[in-house]
């Protein structure tokens, strides 16, 4: 089992057939700058939030000071053989006394529906399981986020309940916000 204590020293890298899941290095801040730039890729991140330079900097810096704690473990997603990150795959929320944490990911639009989001995330669960000796991780998708849940429903993660009313900012109005529903999802260590 790999301790909070052994984390300190760096994530280890985890491999899938066509992916590499690593730590994040300084010089990927610029793409995960622009990768938090696409209104597309962070419509449902943030509350919905448009993308400003402000807002991607604030988004680097919640990773980089939850990495810093071990509160989130933030993993770069890059195909196997190159060194741009494509996307993120995290635990949030993780507590390693209870065993549980919170999955998340984003990933360039590029990537879109090549099945990336799903590797990736069904390799972070298995580390997560196996290597940290989790008992439970969720994972929360606004219900909008039809793409989201079928990630979720792909890797095998079970509907659990909504909590209702999150308000959602409207891509076309800042100003307007919407209220949805965030479904939650969850997985138990067999």
């Amino acid at each position: 089992m790999l301790t909070r204590k052994m984390l300190v020293q760096g994530l280890p890298a985890l491999w899938t057939e066509r992916l590499v899941l690593r730590s994040l290095r300084q010089s990927d801040y610029s793409t995960l700058s622009e990768l938090f730039s696409d209104p597309q890729v962070i419509r449902y991140v943030n509350r919905g939030s448009q993308p400003t330079p402000i807002r991607a900097r604030r988004l680097l810096n919640q990773i980089r000071s939850s990495s810093a704690k071990l509160d989130s473990l933030h993993y770069g997603i890059c195909w196997r053989g190159k060194e741009q990150v494509i996307g993120i795959t995290s635990f949030q929320h993780w507590n390693d006394q209870n065993g549980t944490a919170q999955i998340g990911y984003i990933l360039n639009r590029s990537c879109w529906g090549r099945g990336v989001a799903t590797e990736a995330v069904q390799r972070l669960l298995q580390f997560g399981f196996e290597d940290l000796h989790l008992w439970r991780v969720e994972a929360r998708c606004y219900e909008a986020n039809v793409s989201s849940e079928r990630v979720l429903s792909k890797i095998g993660m079970s509907y659990e309940r909504s909590l209702p009313s999150f308000g959602l900012h409207d891509e076309d109005d800042e100003a307007s916000e919407s209220l949805m529903d965030v479904k939650v999802y969850s997985m138990y260590r067999e």
